[in-house]
């Protein structure tokens, strides 16, 4: 088709389709504007039935879960709308079927330009303001009928756009009585009044939740409750109808209206006999819910609170006692809810049956009298005290752990008595919840922390110790002392106690006498000190060197251990070692000469001596008359010495084992034999090692032991099982010092070759290789003129010369007759005698005829 051949016809059909889609635009915009100006002018809840639109959501709202009876301006073909992840609904969608599912994901969801927001609906506070609007709030709490006729209930929740909430009153029952108490329960901008001025005594529930459609969604319903009691409802009752003097005992009030005061009173005639004013005033304490405590007197009309001077000068002014002058003692409690808890001191209290008393709310303390509301009776009991520590027996200044029970009391003081009053130790001693006493380490006798009773237990002799309950000390203490009768009209212990004097013992471990001074260089000491917390250590030698310790003593068993004391710079040779102790005076020696009064003190004055040129001996005596010599001294000390010399370990036995025998004997070949020596070295730290040698020199076998007594005397086995017959070396080696002897290996060995009468080696070889010893025989060989032989023991039965006549080294003959180092018997066979030889041609013929078969 043309143009040319277009129609009037074809152009007036464009026109009218054209202005029809004009016309179109036009109304649905009409439309729209219309919706938004109805969607604008309404701003009330979606559930409404007076609204017709009232139900219609618009994109950008908010819904809630729960929510019923929704219609949503979206376009048709948007039937459901999608969470995203930056909504936090990924994943989730939404039917817009005009009901909002109670567990939908909350968030937003669109589709299409059109969205909606799921929150969750909630009540977030509800208040019962008593007596209006700006009143107290009581929810949780109590309320009296006669204040309970405007109670003015507020909610704030989040759903006003989905409906309105509302509020449900039930009784005690469960049962609504919501329209007989209020006229209006809708939460429509306004708060609730409630009317329970009527109902009966009991536990009133206040419901907020909405009104229709989310009253079952738990989210959007907030539960709370008021006590409601009667105007003649108030009373009291306490934790326990008994109690120790010295118990702490809780009371409760209950009834009237939440923050109601009430005064609660005990009269003074329950009060303690003899109480102070002061203490009077803790007969009530100041917790939980009490506002203020305090004694009243009638005859000043006033309050110790308001004028403490004025009640306080009239009992020091006369004669009278604080019951006297005081009425009462009250606390004033403020009711919490439904109660007001408080709190009775019972030490202050007479051992009887004591009334707690609570009056109104109206009623001041002047007009406190017989009107009160009610009453609870406490029976009082006198509390009991023990004493499990210490025990009957005291040392001057130790440390005991003093402990017991004290049934009711706060605190507890200590007491001596010698032959008069009471004295004071100390006082105010905790006591535990658990009615127990205890302190650790304590020292009894003289202290600067302590009172004049601790000089009573300084000197030896038999006292008596107490303890008491603090509230006795506080009624009748004057100038440190209690007299008897008053001390025992309280809570009270007493018991025996004998006072001695310390002790001091100490041991110092050497071995053998001895400790080495290059091995070693150090030494253990340990010791009790009865009565003392350290003691000191002392170490001096021949030239005036000093080392000085100080070592504590412990508190349960008055010892003390000090391992590795170094010796220091000591010299060799012959070593005191001291240790002292101040004694019961606490003062070294007169008090004079050493510059304090400690342990410290003393090590110090003591180590200065290795600035003085004064010997050893003189520093000793110095020692001595400063502290134990001292005039009137009470000083102990405990003096050892040993020597501090080069190392030292020998061989001194070799014997078969079993045997009993010492010396270097001959020992037989496949067995186990013992090998024993001397040794100044401490054991554990150091180690024996005992090696058989061949004749090249070579080890044969090799055993070591580090286990030895403080005696110094080591032993081990060897065994012999390998070992051909013949003559071995055997060496023993500390680390520092070796020693040797000449080892026998033989077949067999006769009784009497294992006897005491054998050689011992002293380690030393002569040139000759004959053995040599410290026996009675000198340098030529020649014995004394008695006949008697030397450490080997070979002379014969009678003592005479042989025929032989045989030579020592200088080949000159012996008067006598007794034998020399060379090794000739007394029958002048050489080597080890007849009994020997003939063992060994026995042994020559067997070997001959074993060879021969």
């Amino acid at each position: 088709m043309t143009n040319e051949n277009i129609s009037y016809r074809d152009k007036g059909r464009a026109v009218f389709l054209a202005a029809m889609m004009v016309l179109s635009v036009v109304a649905m915009s009409a439309a729209f504007a219309g919706s938004a100006a109805a969607n604008e002018s309404y701003e009330g809840p979606r559930y409404n039935g007076a609204d017709d639109d009232s139900n219609m959501v618009y994109s950008g709202d908010t819904v809630f879960q729960g929510e019923e009876g929704l219609e949503f301006n979206a376009s048709d073909n948007t039937a459901t709308l999608f969470g995203s992840e930056e909504n936090g609904t990924e994943g989730e969608s939404l039917s817009l079927t005009g009901v909002i599912p109670d567990d939908q994901e909350t968030g937003t969801y669109s589709n299409n330009g059109f969205n909606v927001r799921v929150a969750e609906p909630s009540v977030d506070q509800v208040e019962i303001n008593r007596g209006g609007p700006n009143g107290p709030d009581i929810a949780g709490s109590s309320v009296t009928t006669g204040e309970a006729d405007e109670l003015h209930v507020s909610a704030l929740y989040n759903y006003q756009r989905a409906e309105f909430a509302e509020l449900v009153v039930e009784d005690e029952s469960g049962s609504d009585i919501t329209d007989a108490v209020t006229g209006d329960a809708t939460f429509d901008g306004d708060g609730v009044v409630v009317n329970l001025e009527d109902e009966d005594a009991g536990t009133y529930t206040f419901i907020v939740q909405g009104e229709e459609n989310l009253d079952e969604v738990d989210s959007a319903t907030e539960t709370t409750t008021v006590s409601l009691s009667t105007d003649d409802d108030i009373s009291i009752e306490t934790a326990s109808d008994n109690a120790v003097r010295g118990d702490n005992v809780e009371y409760t009030v209950t009834g009237g209206s939440d923050e109601d005061p009430h005064y609660v009173v005990i009269d003074s005639s329950d009060f303690r006999d003899g109480v102070s004013l002061e203490n009077a005033e803790k007969i009530f304490r100041n917790v939980d819910d009490t506002e203020e405590v305090g004694v009243f007197s009638k005859d000043h009309n006033v309050s110790s609170v308001d004028d403490y001077d004025a009640i306080n000068d009239s009992v020091n002014d006369s004669d009278n006692s604080t019951a006297d002058v005081v009425d009462f003692a009250y606390a004033e409690v403020e009711m919490d809810g439904t109660t007001a808890v408080g709190s009775v001191e019972t030490q202050y209290l007479d051992d009887s049956s004591v009334d707690i008393e609570v009056y109104d709310t109206d009623v001041a303390l002047h007009n406190v009298s017989d009107n009160y509301e009610d009453d609870a009776s406490l029976e009082v009991s006198e509390g009991e005290i023990t004493i499990d520590s210490p025990d009957d027996t005291y040392v001057v200044s130790s440390e005991v752990d003093v402990n017991g029970t004290a049934e009711g009391a706060d605190e507890v003081a200590f007491f001596a008595r010698d032959n008069g009053d009471w004295e004071l130790i100390e006082q105010n001693i905790d006591v535990d919840s658990d009615d127990t006493y205890d302190e650790e380490d304590y020292v009894l006798s003289s202290s600067s922390d302590h009172a004049k009773g601790s000089d009573i237990l300084s000197m030896p002799g038999t006292y008596r110790f107490g303890v008491v309950d603090q509230s006795t000390v506080d009624e009748y203490m004057e100038d440190d002392e209690i007299g008897t009768s008053d001390f025992n009209s309280g809570s009270s212990a007493t018991m025996s106690i004998r006072v001695t004097e310390g002790s001091l013992s100490a041991d110092f471990e050497t071995i053998g006498g001895e400790i080495s001074s290059d091995v070693d260089e150090d030494i253990d000491v340990n010791g009790s000190a009865m009565g003392e917390n350290n003691v000191v250590v002392a170490f001096v030698d021949e030239r005036g060197n000093v080392e000085a310790y100080t070592s504590s003593v412990d508190a349960d068993d008055y010892t003390f251990d000090e391992e590795d004391l170094s010796l220091g710079d000591l010299s060799q040779g012959t070593v005191s070692a001291h240790v002292l102790a101040n004694g019961r005076d606490g003062t070294w020696g007169d008090n004079e000469t050493v510059s304090g009064n400690d342990a410290d003190a003393l090590q110090t004055w003591l180590t200065d001596f290795n600035d003085a040129d004064l010997t050893g001996e003189q520093i000793r005596d110095r020692i001595s008359e400063e502290t134990v010599d001292a005039s009137a001294s009470d000083d102990r000390m405990v003096t050892e010495t040993f020597r501090y010399t080069d190392a030292s370990s020998t061989i001194d036995s070799v014997y078969p084992a079993g045997a009993d025998a010492d010396g270097v004997n001959p020992v037989p070949a496949n067995g186990e034999i013992v090998v024993e020596g001397q040794t100044n070295l401490q054991p554990d730290d150091n180690t024996i090692t005992v090696e058989v040698l061949d004749d090249a020199g070579n080890s044969q076998t090799i055993t070591s032991t580090d286990e030895w007594n403080t005696d110094g005397q080591w032993s081990l086995e060897v065994s012999t099982e390998n070992l051909d017959v013949g003559t071995y070396t055997i060496e023993s080696d500390d680390g520092e010092t070796t020693d040797r002897a000449t080892l026998e290996i033989v077949e067999e060995v006769a009784d009497d070759e294992t006897d005491s009468g054998n050689e011992t080696d002293s380690g030393n070889e002569t040139d000759s290789g004959n053995e040599t010893d410290t026996g009675s025989s000198d340098d030529t060989g020649s014995s004394d003129d008695t006949g008697s032989s030397d450490d080997t023991g070979s002379s014969d039965d009678t003592g005479s010369s042989d025929d032989t006549g045989s030579s020592d080294d200088t080949g000159s003959s012996d008067d006598t007759g007794s034998s020399d180092d060379t090794g000739s018997s007394d029958d002048g066979t050489p080597g080890f005698g007849v009994g020997v030889a003939l063992v060994a041609l026995l042994g020559a013929a067997l070997f001959a005829l074993r060879r021969d078969n």
